[in-house]
């Protein structure tokens, strides 16, 4: 029977053996920012170090595909899309002294009333303002005093604005 060497990894050297391997230091971690860099970095084509979750590009090519411009969709940082950049700013319009306003997730509310396909955000708060906006100024004539900023906040499943002066429903007006 032929004896076999353990892995290096699995033999313990003596304290005074000088066929160790350098001086034993306490293991220690690597630093996190590494490890965030080594997750977000494409192998090197020269390099002997591989990822443990480094995974293919599309298409097979490793690194050279890499290189050319196939990174991983997963790990690649998405921005805002371009249709919903222009949701980002209010939507205001002027009505008999009342300066009412849609904020962007109420423009968003917008998007399920009938009609509303194929229309941008900001497009849907000008229609709903050039067709109700005299609506929303009546009812709120007699109870809050010209110049006033309003909030319209649309409930699309019960078809109704509401009409915030600060933080309180001044006014509800059905459509």
């Amino acid at each position: 029977m032929v004896e076999e060497d353990p892995p290096p990894f699995l033999t313990e050297s003596a304290p005074g053996d000088e066929a160790a391997e350098g001086p034993s230091l306490p293991a220690q971690e690597p630093p996190v920012e590494s490890l965030v860099r080594a997750e977000s970095e494409p192998p090197s084509a020269a390099g002997s170090e591989v990822s443990l979750n480094a995974t293919p590009a599309p298409g097979g090519g490793g690194a050279e595909a890499w290189a050319a411009g196939g990174a991983d969709r997963r790990r690649a940082p998405r921005g805002p899309r371009s249709e919903l950049l222009e949701t980002q700013e209010p939507v205001w319009h002027e009505s008999v002294g009342f300066r009412l306003r849609f904020e962007p997730r109420d423009l968003a509310r917008l998007r399920e009333l009938p009609g509303s396909k194929g229309k941008t955000d900001r497009e849907l708060g000008q229609s709903f303002f050039e067709s109700f906006a005299t609506r929303l100024t009546a009812a709120l004539e007699g109870d809050v005093e010209a110049p006033a900023e309003v909030r319209v906040i649309v409930d699309p499943y019960s078809r109704q604005a509401f009409l915030a002066v600060g933080r309180t429903i001044r006014g509800i007006v059905s459509f």
